[in-house]
């Protein structure tokens, strides 16, 4: 009997240390589970702030890093392609092209995979207003930039700006243009092209330039050819002063110039430096008689079928182009005029010239606002703090 009791309790004692062992087995498989999926958690977060990190790049990173960022490709397969033109070479060589390449980056940041976005230079997907203005229309391509000047065959929603000493100062354009009055225009050119702008940007106060004589009064003007874009307001405003007006492509402009078929033209400076035109004119006279403005734009029946989403992304981008362009662009004005000191002469103006030069344009400002359109013309006119 007693050694049945004896068996009995070495059994017991056995099941109870297994038990035991099995306890502490399970503890320990708990406690190394727990510290995988501690590991497993901190590496996804490193993993997420590194998709994070590589999900933006740096303002200040080179035109190449940051166009590689904008133009990834994505295996989305709900992705929205965005296919954007520009006439320029790139987006790096003048201040509002910047400001314009910040508007398509952060809409990569904001949108990520859900979009794909393509840049087209120099032109690719159309030069001509027709090209361009057919292509968005018909969904050729959804986005482009464009001189809001470059609209007048197809719209006058923009033409009260092209009045020769309207507007005579860059802050002043940039804070009308980013007001009511740019509204006022914007919405004149969805309603005659079905173009909605989403946002302007400065090129800058157009300039003169010409290989004759330095101006320095308005009858300085008087006998030069010069040429002008393909606006008739800009060319008859310009007339007043005894130019001889010329119409002639910006591509064979510097040819033009070189061959001497034009003596002069006009355009903002940093136009002037980065096309080089310096090299084929002596004389640069600040006379800041137009402003020179652009605008990205798109078709507005695309963007109303866009989702809220791709919308609100659209309008941070615009957002945040428009401040950052207007930085860009008052950080490269003097650094610019500096440079074409060294290559061409250069004549600034004061406001009293300046005064002169606009009594003499005014002369002509009644019969541009009747070909715009008298009532038109006056309602921006009272939106921009203006009269005639």
């Amino acid at each position: 009997m007693k050694k049945k009791i004896s068996l009995a309790l070495a059994l017991m004692m056995t099941a109870s240390l297994t038990a035991c062992a099995g306890k502490a087995q399970t503890v320990e498989t708990t406690a190394a589970a727990t510290q995988a999926a501690t590991e497993a958690a901190d590496e996804t977060k490193a993993e997420t702030a590194e998709a994070a990190e590589a999900a933006t790049v740096a303002d200040d990173a080179s035109d190449e890093e940051i166009m590689a960022f904008i133009t990834a490709a994505s295996d989305n397969p709900d992705k929205v392609v965005i296919k954007y033109t520009d006439q320029a070479a790139n987006l790096q060589d003048q201040s509002y092209l910047r400001g314009n390449r910040k508007f398509l980056k952060v809409l990569k940041e904001e949108l990520g995979d859900k979009v794909q976005i393509e840049y087209y230079a120099n032109g690719t997907l159309g030069n001509s207003v027709e090209a361009l203005v057919g292509g968005l229309q018909t969904g050729t391509f959804q986005m482009m930039d464009y001189a809001i000047g470059s609209y007048a065959s197809y719209t006058n929603a923009f033409q009260p700006l092209d009045i020769p000493y309207l507007v005579t100062s860059s802050d002043d354009a940039f804070e009308k243009l980013n007001g009511e009055a740019g509204k006022i225009m914007g919405d004149k050119l969805i309603e005659d092209t079905g173009i909605m702008p989403i946002f302007y940007n400065l090129i800058g106060m157009r300039q003169m330039t010409n290989s004759k004589r330095a101006i320095n009064a308005p009858e300085d003007l008087k006998g030069l050819k010069l040429r002008t874009q393909s606006n008739s307001i800009q060319m008859d405003g310009l007339a007043a002063f005894g130019c001889s007006i010329q119409s002639i492509p910006f591509t064979e402009l510097f040819t033009a110039l070189q061959q001497g078929v034009v003596d002069g033209q006009e355009n903002p400076i940093e136009t002037i430096y980065a096309y080089q035109f310096a090299d084929v004119q002596k004389y640069l006279t600040l006379t800041n008689h137009l402003c020179g403005a652009s605008a990205v734009v798109c078709s507005k029946p695309w963007y109303d079928g866009l989702s809220d989403e791709f919308k609100a992304a659209i309008d941070k981008a615009a957002a945040e182009a428009i401040v950052y362009s207007k930085t860009e662009f008052d950080a490269s004005q003097d650094e610019t005029l500096e440079k074409l000191k060294e290559l061409i002469e250069v004549n600034e103006l004061s406001d009293e010239q300046i005064a002169e030069f606009q009594e003499v344009a005014k002369t002509a400002w009644p019969k541009l606002a009747e070909d715009i359109g008298a009532d038109y013309v006056n309602t921006v006119l009272d939106a921009l703090g203006l009269s005639m």
